[in-house]
């Protein structure tokens, strides 16, 4: 396979997604001209309770999606920038949201709500939204029709880098192991899941971290990187695991363990 490489000045997301249109229809493009283009697609992170599907972009979508961005301040602003730019570069052609909530958005209030007193939902809207939605809903789709049985009980496992569990019963997601944020649930590679409340407060008073710090600290240097030190790549714990290395057995061991634990309270 050739691979060229070129390097370009790309200041904003304007000019980075003008150089990817026009290499599209340059001289080792896949299009004859950008009219090609039907429509652009956007995978948005979190769409609070406003979305439970797939929609159309219009203004509306974007002051929602815009009234949520504190939900996921990482992710939804830089999504909205995307779909403004692509409005402005490919003016006429239709954007649509794919939101990786809504799947989830079935869950029934005592499932998805969380013992916390009532204003906190109802002012701040802290609750289980679930993530990895696409890959949970397409998956639980493609076994069902497997099965030739769409009222089927499964239980969906999705492992990357981050990972979540779900159960889908008659193709709606019952339960799911990410909540507010994708910081909850199974350990990961990075993120260390489900764990005691009071154990964040006590490693922040102790180390004398801000909240910024300790969410650092959960999100980026946890899971299989905090356990094993070295990587959060799976293939090197499979790899410490049969060298004998005790801090990647232990990793191993905790992840299997609490995936288990998971898939048993579903079943």
């Amino acid at each position: 396979v050739k691979v060229e490489e070129r390097s370009e000045e790309m200041p904003d997301h304007k000019a980075a997604i003008d150089l990817v249109l026009k290499e599209l229809v340059g001289e080792n493009g896949v299009l004859k001209t950008i009219d090609e283009v039907d429509a652009i697609g956007h995978r948005v992170v979190h769409g609070g309770e406003y979305f439970n599907d797939s929609v159309l972009v219009d203004e509306e979508v974007i002051k929602k999606l815009e009234d949520i961005s504190e939900l996921a301040p990482l992710h939804n602003p830089a999504n909205v920038m995307g779909i403004k730019v692509m409005r402005e570069l490919l003016p006429g052609k239709p954007n649509v949201a794919v939101f990786d909530t809504a799947f989830h958005q079935s869950m029934e209030k005592h499932v998805y709500s969380y013992p916390l007193p009532v204003e906190d939902y109802e002012e701040l809207l802290v609750r289980n939204f679930g993530f990895h939605g696409t890959s949970h809903e397409y998956v639980s789709g493609v076994v069902a029709e497997m099965l030739g049985n769409k009222e089927a009980k499964i239980i969906v496992c999705y492992f990357g880098n981050g990972a979540s569990i779900s159960a889908v019963k008659n193709g709606k997601v019952v339960d799911t192991s990410m909540g507010l944020t994708p910081l909850a649930g199974i350990m990961m590679g990075t993120r260390c899941g489900d764990i005691d409340p009071a154990a964040v407060l006590y490693i922040m008073e102790k180390r004398g971290l801000t909240p910024k710090e300790i969410d650092t600290r959960m999100n980026k240097k946890s899971g299989f990187l905090g356990i094993f030190g070295e990587s959060s790549d799976f293939r090197d714990i499979q790899k410490g695991v049969q060298s004998g290395n005790e801090r990647a057995k232990l990793a191993y061991d905790m992840f299997c363990y609490r995936i288990r634990s998971y898939i048993g309270s579903y079943a």
